[in-house]
């Protein structure tokens, strides 16, 4: 069963009896509605959320797979810890040779014999006497692995002399330079006496070097120890 009901467009008439609208609907001609319909269609918006999700879970997806795979900052330190560790180890024949490379000039083939090194040391050599005018007449040289162990090794050496000047009233304790290098400091240097020995000793920094120099009471004397290691260090 169906039944008509007025259009929400037309006008308010009140009651309409149903005789009078079946009378009406058979009424040759007749038409609900006075114009033809037309059809004015909104734009079509395709709904682009899918496709948007899938494109964030693509992003996201992506943003794992990096995680998981990509390197971390921990991991590539350690990967270089191991680079480094394996190219700064060497073994004491390796630095011992490397330490009788950087003796000062002056001493015979068989003047300078590897020693046992202390603590914290990587290297040392003792020396008997150098050739050349003014040389000690003893001398040990260390080569160390750090620069908190070069402080140490070298403080060491001030706290076992009686400290004085350098000639020409030099600062000792005092900071060294090189002639070719006047604005850069090279290590420390003191100058002393140990068991009534003139006593040089000098760091160097750049090679973590620790040396130590002696005469004896026949001389040379402090002038002529200081003298050597000035045209040698």
């Amino acid at each position: 069963m169906s039944s008509l009901e007025p259009d929400p467009d037309d006008a308010s008439t009140g009651p309409l009896h149903l005789e009078k609208v079946r009378e009406r609907a058979a009424s040759p001609g007749y038409s609900r509605f006075d114009a033809p319909l037309s059809v004015n269609p909104r734009p079509v918006h395709n709904d682009r959320r899918p496709v948007v999700l899938l494109a964030a879970a693509a992003v996201v997806a992506l943003g794992v797979l990096a995680w998981l795979f990509w390197p971390s900052a921990d991991d590539s330190a350690e990967s270089e810890g191991v680079t480094t560790t394996t190219t700064q180890t060497e073994s004491p024949q390796e630095a011992e040779g490397r330490l009788m490379g950087m003796l000062p000039k002056g001493y015979a083939p068989d003047a300078c014999e590897g020693v046992v090194p202390p603590k914290d040391a990587l290297a040392q050599v003792s020396c008997t006497r150098n050739a050349d005018a003014g040389g000690p007449l003893s001398a040990t040289y260390t080569l160390v692995k750090d620069d908190e162990s070069l402080r140490a090794m070298f403080d060491g050496v001030v706290s076992a002399s009686s400290v004085v000047n350098c000639p020409g009233n030099i600062q000792s304790p005092g900071p060294w330079r090189r002639n070719a290098t006047p604005q850069q400091v090279a290590g420390t240097l003191v100058c002393g006496f140990q068991q009534g020995k003139p006593t040089v000793a000098w760091s160097t920094d750049a090679a973590l070097m620790v040396s130590e120099v002696q005469s004896g009471p026949q001389g040379p004397n402090m002038v002529q120890l200081y003298t050597w290691w000035a045209s040698h260090s």
